[in-house]
């Protein structure tokens, strides 16, 4: 996919779906989760600010698949056997 493409269908995602920006106290979350859990910064505040928006499943192939804190949960969504949550999100679509 060219560049131009790709920029393209992340405009359109962005109208589509909510958009949660970055808060202080999402940041400073996101410090707290480094330190407590040994994440990285900006994996930390994607998890931060994704608790501040009330999301319950996030999708990562590259975060520890199963990590819950403050009500989210980790599911890969390429692994074998999905998570429970996950494939129950699929069943209800």
């Amino acid at each position: 996919m060219s560049r131009a493409a790709s920029c393209e269908r992340v405009r359109v995602w962005r109208e589509t779906c909510f958009v949660a920006g970055t808060s202080t106290a999402a940041f400073d979350a996101a410090l707290d989760l480094t330190q407590r859990h040994d994440l990285q910064i900006w994996d930390a505040v994607i998890l931060a600010v994704s608790v501040e928006a009330c999301c319950r499943l996030l999708l990562s192939e590259d975060m520890q698949e199963g990590f819950s804190w403050a009500g989210l949960t980790i599911a890969n969504p390429f692994a074998d056997i999905l998570h429970p949550m996950l494939r129950q999100a699929f069943q209800s679509a």
